[in-house]
């Protein structure tokens, strides 16, 4: 008994170090995943096993070798240590994701404790068993598509009130197996506890069904979504987008795609395929297997799609794989994301999630939110641990930022936008202060963008930080641009600050305009002052 117990204590000891310290060469490589995340999530687990272990072979007879039990000992004791050092890491996570959050260059934001948990608690936490909320409702295998995967859950909860918030979430599985009901229970709980819709899809898998098929199925579960999601409750308006590592893939892919690509003939009456925002838990977010972003891994990437999930050669389809890529779709009018990786990530390499955020950060104009999980492996949020409670927590104040209920563009609204009778001027600089119009006369036609008052709601108390915010975010994108203000001669409206940008496209003018959560913005011509609809 004594050397069966020094064994698995050695073997609980080179699991602990694997989740420490991952390695990414030859046999450790393929070892790091599946033993560094066991110890990596499970720490309290494998002391209190380490300790049964000791109980039991006092009670079994104490070795009387002069080695053997001394062995015993020191190895019981690495366990012990190595493992606190793990629970140390899960608690530490807290502060990680809350100082990522606040500290965020554009709207930081402010993540709540563990006691506003409102489905978790310390119980659950300790056992890192994800239950269910008690009066959770699920409406199971909805079939969105003719074919046996082509199903999906509603969840939602007995009290889940009116034009609820609704989450979208995407299983992960390499695009190759993974089911609905497996992965991110922890964080979806908390969303339905919370008053959220939550719907969970299945998807046809490779090698079965090549791609585009997975994202052809995504793309049909949005749709079913924005289609349907209302007779359960949802608003349409207020959704969002979330997966981990495949699915994650998947839903930056949504919400980097265009309303055309991967549409299925019967959802051509579906108009509106925005979404508020998207979650990437250690998203696939590179396709191509650069090694610049995979640092080492991006063979086995390569591997995995040639063979299995594409079924064709990166060579000669280099357009192909870069067009799976979330990386190179990011564009002007993408919307806000959360992006949380794990430092230790041995299947999805860190880098790739650091690069996608210094690109997006580059060429987005909306929001994003980056945290970085230190001595984390992938999928570390299977289990109801402190960090996921905490990762959770962020998730829930980023997708609370993002669906704020917005006022409806009504005509009544739209019409007290004109100008006149709405007075709009410009700093032109030497001149001063002059009528938008007379600008335009020397300066050509411009767009005026404000911060204030987001989707028109008044006395925005946060209007100074917004406009802090575009300006830094002017600054930062090199635009030409002269403060601009829009305001009613009556009264009856708040001054509006903003920016008149010069030299710029429509297009991008109104995806600033998204970004800062306006209804409208004002195309200036030498002849005319034009609302143009954004929103």
């Amino acid at each position: 008994m004594a050397y069966v117990i020094a064994t698995v204590s050695l073997w609980m000891i080179v699991s602990a170090l694997t989740a420490l310290r991952p390695g990414r060469r030859g046999l450790f490589a393929a070892f790091a995943y599946p033993v560094g995340w066991a110890a990596g999530e499970l720490p309290v687990q494998a002391i209190l096993l380490d300790l049964a272990m000791l109980l039991l072979l006092r009670w079994w007879g104490w070795p009387r070798s002069a080695w053997l039990g001394p062995l015993v000992l020191i190895t019981a004791l690495v366990v012990v240590v190595e493992n606190l050092v793990l629970i140390v890491v899960q608690f530490l996570s807290r502060s990680v994701v809350r100082r990522a959050l606040a500290s965020s260059p554009r709207r930081p934001l402010t993540i709540g404790r563990p006691r506003d948990d409102v489905s978790g608690s310390w119980w659950r936490t300790m056992l890192q068993i994800p239950f269910h909320p008690r009066n959770m409702q699920f409406i199971s295998n909805v079939a969105y598509g003719p074919h046996p995967r082509q199903v999906l859950d509603v969840w939602r909860t007995s009290r889940t009130p009116q034009d609820a918030p609704v989450i979208v979430y995407f299983h992960g599985g390499a695009w190759t197996f993974g089911d609905k009901r497996e992965q991110g229970r922890p964080m979806l709980h908390e969303f339905v506890a919370r008053g959220w819709i939550v719907v969970t899809s299945n998807y046809r898998l490779s090698p079965g069904n090549a791609w585009p098929t997975h994202m052809v199925d995504a793309k049909r579960v949005l749709g079913w979504v924005k289609k349907n999601i209302a007779n359960y409750g949802g608003d349409i308006d207020r959704l969002i987008v979330a997966g981990g590592s495949a699915g994650g893939h998947l839903a930056a892919l949504l919400a980097l795609s265009e309303p055309e690509e991967w549409l299925s003939p019967d959802q051509c009456d579906v108009v509106d395929w925005s979404v508020r925002g998207c979650i990437a838990l250690y998203a696939v977010l590179e396709m191509t297997g650069d090694e610049a972003h995979w640092r080492g891994l991006g063979h086995g990437l390569r591997i995995l799609l040639e063979r299995r999930v594409v079924q064709q050669p990166f060579m000669g389809n280099e357009a192909l794989y870069e067009q799976m890529s979330p990386y190179y779709r990011i564009n002007e009018d993408a919307p806000p994301f959360l992006v949380v990786q794990g430092g230790n990530d041995t299947l999805v390499d860190v880098n790739v999630a650091r690069n996608f955020v210094v690109e997006f950060s580059r060429r987005a104009l909306a929001p994003i939110y980056y945290v970085e999980l230190p001595l984390t492996q992938h999928a570390f949020d299977h289990t109801a641990s402190p960090r996921t409670s905490s990762t959770t927590r962020a998730a829930i104040a980023f997708a609370e930022s993002v669906t704020r209920t917005r006022r409806p563009l009504t005509d009544e609204l739209l019409a007290s936008y004109q100008s006149p009778p709405v007075e709009v001027l410009v700093d032109d600089g030497a001149t001063g202060w002059r009528p938008a119009i007379d600008v335009a006369s020397r300066r050509g036609t411009f767009y005026v963008v404000s911060a204030d008052n987001a989707f028109s709601n008044p006395f925005d108390i946060d209007n100074e930080r917004r406009r802090a915010e575009l300006d830094e975010l002017a600054r930062s994108k090199g635009l030409l641009s002269s403060p601009a203000i829009g305001r009613d001669p009556q009264g009856a409206w708040p001054e509006e600050k903003g920016l008149a940008i010069f030299e710029q496209s429509e297009e991008f003018c109104r995806a600033l305009g998204r970004a800062f959560e306006q209804h409208a913005i004002y195309e200036v011509t030498p002849d005319d002052c034009r609302v143009v609809v954004v929103s």
